[in-house]
């Protein structure tokens, strides 16, 4: 079995390569996404609509600093979201994964929101 750590690592890995089904293998049906700006999300099915609805071709997902203790792991990220037209947006994230069996059972996000809607506004490119 796998490690926490293992599987959150894995679970980003396929997101970055935008294999979107295969990382959702990794979330319990149950599962509980919260960006803590926002309402929570509860259940694999309510979690892929969500991702569905953001407008990105791309990711790139970058993992500062990890640590994890009894199932739970932390860690600080840099998170790179590309949109149609080629525009990267990004935010600094401390995330926090709840893991039992391999499969992620909670993960929440902490960030602040307001730099995306001024790198939007600004049109920045950031890759």
């Amino acid at each position: 079995m796998n490690s926490a750590t293992e599987t959150i690592c894995a679970f980003i890995d396929h997101l970055n390569r935008m294999q979107l089904d295969r990382a959702f293998d990794l979330l319990a049906e149950d599962v509980v996404y919260h960006n803590v700006a926002a309402t929570p999300v509860v259940g694999h099915a309510a979690l892929k609509s969500l991702f569905d609805r953001v407008p990105f071709d791309a990711l790139d997902l970058y993992i500062h600093a990890s640590a994890e203790s009894d199932g739970q792991v932390l860690n600080e990220r840099t998170d790179r979201f590309r949109l149609p037209g080629g525009q990267w947006v990004e935010a600094r994230v401390m995330g926090s994964f709840e893991v039992i069996d391999g499969k992620i059972t909670a993960w929440r996000d902490y960030f602040q929101s307001g730099g995306w809607a001024e790198q939007l506004s600004a049109g920045e490119l950031l890759h």
